[in-house]
C-alpha cells in the first residue's frame, strides 16, 4: 500500500468514511503503478469511487479547521534574525505573531527541531518562533518551510550566562533561552505559548483557552509531580505588563543569572563556605530550569519570595529543609484537596470535543491560585536560606533589568521584593490567576488514564474523539534510547514525518541507524507473515537471534520486524481480555503490555484488520548501529527499525517500479537461493501455517551464500527470509565475538529482556565492534 496519511489528513476530510475514499484511491493508483490491475478495471474503479465521493460530499457539511480562527499560517510572514534586542524581537513578532499570540519554542537536536516546525505548520498554525544560541540551526532548515519563524542571540557576551554555562546545569542553554524570550513577550504584552519541541497541536487550543472559565486564567501550567510545574508547557494571556505574572517569568531569569555571576551568598545560605562547591552549587550555578520556574510561580502564590525547589538537592540537610518549606507553604491561604498550599478546585464544563480527556465526562475539575508580586518584607530567616544574593548586581543582571525595563515600554518597574521600601508598590499591584492545564487542555501524552497516548487515544480516527488540544510527549513512554522519536513515529498518528527530514537534509537517510552515513545499506528482511501472532518471548527471541547471526554472515543490516499485537508474549499480566478471540480494541492496555510494545494503530479506520506492535527491546543503540561484521566504526549501520523500512520501501517503490527485490520471490529470499545452489532445505510448512519450522545453516550453506552473486554484489537492496533460520556456527571466532557483544547490548535478542539492559544508557554500550 502507498502511505498517503498525511496527505489524507491534509485534506480537512469530513468524515471518517472520505478518509476511507481517499485511502481507497492511494491504493488503486499504487495497483495499477504496479501492473496489478489493468486499465479497464482502474477505470470502473476509479468511476466507481468518484460517484461513492460526490454522495459523500453531498452528506456532510464542511468541517470546521481544528486550528479554529487563530489558523495563522497563511497570514504569518516569517522571521529568521537575531533576538538580541527589544528591536530585534519586536521586529519578529510583527512578523511571526497572530492576534497577538506567539509560540516559543526549542530543541538543540535538529530532527526535533524541523518535525515540531512541521506538525505545528501542517496544524494551521504559523505563529511559531524556534530559538536557539547562534544561527547555524535556523540556517540549516531555513529552505526547509516557507514561513520558518527562527531567532538567535549573536551577543555572546551578555548572553555568557546561558550560551557559557558551565555550572552543571542539564539542558539550560536551549530551555533557558525560550524561559528568557518568552518573559520579554510578555513584558512586551503578547499572549506566549512556551512548548518543548516534544509537543503536537491537536484541537482549536486557542478557541478552548480564550472561553470562559478558562479565560480568566493568567498563567497555565502543566503539572509536574506533586505541585510543581513543568518548564515545558506554559501559556500567559492577558497579562498585566507589570503584573504578577509578567513579574514570576521575569524573577525566573534574574536570580538565576545573579546566581551565575556569584553564588556565594547562596551556598552560605544553606550552611556551606562561600566557596564550597561540593553539593553541586558550582560556580556559573544555574537552577533547573523547572525547578526555578516552580519557586517563582510558589512565590506568587505564597507573597514570599521562594527558592527551595533550586536548593533542594544541593542542600545538606535535605529532610529538614523540605519539612520547613513544606509546612509554611501548606499553612498560606486556605488547603487544596491534596493538602499543599493555597490552591483552590474549582469545576468547570469540559468542550465537547474534548471531553475523552475528562473520561468522556461533561464537567472536571481544575486546581487554581491566585498571583501576587512577593515580597519578603524585610524577612530573610536563615533557616529558609536567608538573602540569597550578592548585594550588587554584576553586568549580567544589570543587562537583564534594563532589557526587561525597555520591554515594558511604559509600564511600570517591578518592585524589588528583597527591598523593604517597595512593600506597598508590591501589595498595590492587581492579583491574577493562575491555573495547572486540565488534561484535556494540554495533557502529558503518555498519562491519563482517560487520555493517555499510550492506550491508543490519539488514534481519534479510530475513535472519534480528541484527546487533548495540545499533547506534551514528555513522560510515561517505554524505556529505549530512542523513545520520544520511536513514540512519535510508531504510536502516535502524523508524529514525525520522514518526508521532512529529506527535505531538509535530502542526502542523509532519515533513520535511526543509518543518519551518519546518509544511506541505506544492503538489507535483510523478514518475509511478511514469518513474525505471527502466536509467537512465545522464546519463539521470537531464537527468530531475532538467526535474523541477527545470518545478518553478520552476509554484511546486511537487520530489519526488525513488526510483531502482530495479540502475540501471547505481549499480553499484559492478568488480563482476561483476549484480541484472537474478541479482536482489538482500545484502550490497548486493557491486554497489551505497553511497557513492552509501542502498537501502531493502522490507517484504516477499523481494527478489525490487526494491529502490529514494535517490540520495546528493540529501542537500543547497539540494536541500531555498531555494524555487521568485524571492525566496523561504532556509528556503521546494524538495524532498521520497522516503521523504517515502511518508509523507506515505499520510498524506493515510487522510484523504480521495475525493481523486483522489494518483495520476496524466489529470486530473492535465502530459502530458495539456498535451494537453487543446493544447499540445506527447510522441512514444508504445515497446513494450515501458523509458524514456518526452521532452517538450520550449516558451514556450507553459508559459503553457499557468501559467494552468490546476487548477495554479495548487492545488487539485491533487499534479502528475504521466507521463515526463521538458526545459524548454530559463524564462519570466524571474530564474528563469534562481535555477535557476543551485540546480543549483550542488544535487549531484543534476549529470551527475556532483563531491566538491566532494557535501562542500560548509549554510553554503557559503546563497545568496539
Amino acid at each position: 500500500k502507498i502511505k498517503l496519511r498525511d496527505e489524507c489528513s491534509q485534506l480537512n476530510l469530513n468524515s471518517h468514511i472520505q478518509l476511507v475514499c481517499c485511502n481507497w484511491l492511494a491504493q488503486i493508483m499504487q495497483a495499477r503503478r504496479a501492473s496489478k490491475i489493468d486499465y479497464s478495471t482502474t477505470l470502473i474503479s476509479l468511476i466507481i469511487l468518484g460517484l461513492f465521493w460526490l454522495k459523500v460530499l453531498a452528506e456532510t457539511p464542511p468541517r470546521p479547521k481544528r486550528c479554529g480562527q487563530f489558523c495563522s499560517l497563511e497570514y504569518t510572514e516569517g522571521y529568521v534574525g537575531p533576538l538580541d534586542t527589544t528591536k530585534n524581537l519586536q521586529d519578529a513578532l510583527n512578523h511571526l505573531s497572530y492576534k497577538g499570540e506567539i509560540v516559543v519554542a526549542h530543541h538543540a537536536q535538529l530532527d526535533f527541531v524541523y518535525q515540531m516546525v512541521h506538525r505545528w505548520q501542517r496544524f494551521g498554525y504559523g505563529h511559531v518562533l524556534m530559538v536557539f544560541p547562534d544561527r547555524a540551526l535556523c540556517h540549516r532548515i531555513e529552505g526547509a518551510f516557507p514561513k520558518l519563524g527562527c531567532g538567535w542571540y549573536e551577543d555572546h557576551n551578555n548572553m555568557a550566562w546561558i550560551v557559557n554555562q558551565g555550572g552543571g546545569c542539564k539542558g539550560c542553554t536551549d530551555k533557558w533561552l525560550i524561559h528568557y524570550t518568552g518573559a520579554r513577550a510578555v513584558r512586551m504584552g503578547y499572549n506566549v505559548l512556551v512548548a518543548d519541541a516534544d509537543t503536537m497541536p491537536l484541537y482549536d487550543f486557542y478557541g478552548v483557552i480564550h472561553s470562559p472559565p478558562y479565560s480568566n486564567i493568567t498563567l497555565f501550567n502543566q503539572r509536574e509531580g506533586n505541585f510543581n510545574v513543568n518548564g515545558g508547557m506554559y501559556y500567559i494571556q492577558n497579562a498585566a505588563r507589570d503584573g504578577p505574572v509578567a513579574y514570576a517569568l521575569y524573577d525566573h531569569i534574574l536570580k538565576n543569572v545573579r546566581w551565575f555571576e556569584d553564588v556565594t551568598a547562596l551556598r552560605r545560605g544553606i550552611g556551606l563556605r562561600g566557596g564550597d562547591s561540593s553539593t553541586g552549587i558550582n560556580d556559573g550555578f544555574l537552577c533547573n530550569d523547572q525547578f526555578s520556574l516552580s519557586d517563582s510561580v510558589h512565590g506568587g502564590i505564597t507573597g514570599k519570595p521562594q527558592v527551595f525547589e533550586c536548593v533542594f538537592w544541593f542542600h545538606p540537610r535535605r529532610s529538614d529543609w523540605e519539612k520547613l518549606h513544606l509546612a509554611m507553604y501548606s499553612k498560606t491561604g486556605p488547603e487544596g484537596a491534596e493538602g499543599f498550599g493555597p490552591y483552590s478546585t474549582v469545576t468547570v464544563s469540559v468542550p465537547e470535543q474534548l471531553r475523552r480527556g475528562a473520561g468522556g465526562a461533561s464537567q472536571g475539575q481544575m486546581v487554581t491560585a491566585r498571583l501576587r508580586i512577593p515580597h519578603a518584607r524585610g524577612e530573610w530567616p536563615s533557616e529558609r536560606g536567608g538573602y540569597p544574593f550578592s548585594l550588587q548586581l554584576g553586568p549580567l543582571a544589570t543587562h537583564v533589568v534594563e532589557i526587561f525595563r525597555e520591554a515594558g515600554g511604559g509600564a511600570a518597574p517591578f518592585p524589588d521584593p528583597w527591598d523593604t521600601a517597595s512593600a506597598a508598590a508590591a501589595d498595590a499591584v492587581q492579583p491574577e490567576n493562575f491555573a495547572y492545564f486540565p488534561p484535556w487542555i494540554a495533557n502529558t501524552h503518555s498519562f491519563g488514564p482517560e487520555n493517555s497516548g499510550n492506550d491508543g487515544w490519539y488514534n481519534d480516527h479510530l475513535t472519534g474523539e480528541v484527546p487533548a488540544a495540545i499533547s506534551h510527549l514528555h513522560a510515561g513512554l517505554t524505556s529505549g534510547d530512542f523513545t520520544k522519536i520511536v513514540h512519535f513515529a510508531v504510536e502516535v498518528p502524523y508524529g514525525w514525518d520522514f518526508d521532512v527530514a529529506l527535505r531538509v537534509a535530502p542526502q542523509t537517510a532519515p533513520y535511526l541507524g543509518t543518519e551518519v552515513h546518509g544511506r541505506v545499506p544492503p538489507l535483510l528482511a523478514m518475509a511478511p507473515g514469518v513474525v505471527h501472532g502466536g509467537l512465545t518471548q522464546g519463539d521470537f527471541a531464537a527468530m531475532m537471534q538467526g535474523l541477527m547471526r545470518l545478518a553478520l554472515v552476509l554484511n546486511r543490516v537487520v530489519v526488525w520486524p513488526w510483531v502482530p499485537c495479540e502475540a501471547p508474549f505481549l499480553r499484559k499480566a492478568g488480563a482476561t481480555y483476549d484480541p484472537v478471540v474478541s479482536g482489538h480494541k482500545i484502550p490497548w492496555s486493557d491486554y497489551i503490555d505497553t511497557t513492552a510494545a509501542i502498537p501502531n494503530g493502522p490507517e484504516t479506520i477499523s481494527l478489525k484488520d490487526g494491529l502490529r506492535c514494535l517490540v520495546a527491546s528493540v529501542d537500543k543503540l547497539s540494536c541500531l548501529r555498531g555494524g555487521t561484521r568485524p571492525g566496523a566504526p561504532s556509528s556503521a549501520p546494524r538495524g532498521l527499525l520497522p516503521h523504517e523500512f515502511d518508509h523507506w520501501l515505499d520510498t524506493a517503490r515510487k522510484a523504480n517500479t521495475q525493481r523486483v527485490d522489494f518483495d520476496p520471490t524466489p529470486a530473492n529470499t535465502v530459502q530458495d537461493i539456498l535451494q537453487r545452489l543446493g544447499g540445506s532445505t527447510a522441512a514444508p510448512v504445515p497446513h494450515p501455517a501458523e509458524s514456518h519450522p526452521p532452517l538450520e545453516l550449516n558451514l556450507f550453506d553459508l559459503t553457499l551464500l557468501g559467494t552468490d552473486p546476487s548477495i554479495v554484489s548487492h545488487t539485491m537492496s533487499v534479502i528475504w527470509l521466507r521463515g526463521p533460520v538458526v545459524v548454530p556456527q559463524l564462519p570466524s571466532p571474530e564474528h563469534e565475538r562481535l555477535y557476543d557483544k551485540i546480543k549483550n547490548m542488544c535487549c531484543v535478542l534476549h529470551d527475556k529482556p532483563s531491566r538491566e539492559c532494557i535501562d542500560r544508557p548509549p554510553g554503557a554500550q559503546m563497545v568496539p565492534s
